[in-house]
Order: C-alpha cells, then structure tokens, then sequence
C-alpha cells in the first residue's frame, strides 16, 4: 500500500510539474493563465494515469460446480407419492393459488395413520389430534395452518431417525 501511495504521489508531482511549466512557457508567450488551474488539472492528470495503470480491484473468479444431472441426488423421501402429494398442497399456498386447510390436514392425517402403525411411535400432540379429528369431520371448518404449525406437526410425525 505505501509504495501505491508514492506512486500516486510521484505521478500527481510529475503531472503538476510538467503543467506548471506549460503554464510559465504560455506566459512567456503572452497567454496569461491563472495558477490554480494548472495545479488543479496537474493533480487531476496524476491521479488519472495512476488510477489507469493500478486499475479497479478484481474479484477471484468463483468455482461453479458442474451440474450433477445424474438420479442419485434426489433424497429418497422425494419418491414418496404422500411427500410429493404434500409438497405440491404446500406449493399452492403461494399467491393467486388456493390451498385448503382440510386437504393439507386430510394429507397430516394419513401420515398420522401411517405413524401409528409403529408400536414404538409416541402418541400424538393434542393440538395435532384435535386438527385431525376435524379434518375428517364433514362440515367442520378447520382453521388455517401457518408456516410454524406445520414445522411443529411435521417435526412431531417425523420417525425419531429423520428428526434433527
């Protein structure tokens, strides 16, 4: 840094010299200029020529990794017709698409009866329960799942293996 530094000092000097002197050998002529002008456009031209042999820092060029196009990367769970059902449910709760409380619960329900096939599975949460039971009920309005619930029913169907 400190010999950029005398570098840039070195060429504002030698810039401002040589306009200093054009500016005296103008005078000699009979062209009078004013001081400051010179000094002012010496200084410029310095900093110019510096800045055009340092140039603007660069950024390393990034390692893209090669696209893996082969099967194997998909994660096993995405061949699973309830996940991907789930998935696509989850997918249309963006804008201008409709998603349904009691279709995404109806789908909870199916992994909860899924789940409940394992004797060692611990009993269900009675928040999730209570959803569930409302859900099959016809005519029941069930209330909307946000983002946090889904996450708490999701992480509470989980096999202990795929929790984190």
């Amino acid at each position: 840094m400190r010999t950029d530094l005398l570098d840039l000092l070195w060429r504002i000097a030698a810039t401002t010299a040589a306009t200093v002197v054009l500016a005296l050998l103008c005078r000699l002529i009979g062209l009078e200029l004013s001081l400051p002008l010179p000094i002012a456009v010496g200084i410029i031209a310095g900093a110019m020529w510096w800045f055009l042999r340092v140039g603007p820092d660069r950024a390393e060029h990034t390692h893209v990794p090669d696209v893996d196009l082969d099967a194997d990367y998909a994660l096993p769970h995405a061949q699973d017709m309830r996940v991907r059902r789930l998935e696509d449910m989850i997918h249309g709760a963006q804008p201008h698409r409709r998603m349904t409380s009691r279709g995404l619960a109806l789908v909870l329900a199916d992994i909860a009866e899924e789940r409940a096939r394992d004797p060692d599975a611990p009993a269900l949460g009675h928040e999730l329960s209570r959803l569930l039971r409302t859900a099959r009920t016809e005519g029941a309005t069930v209330p909307p799942i946000d983002r946090r619930a889904l996450h708490r029913y999701l992480d509470e169907l989980a096999p202990r293996e795929e929790r984190h």
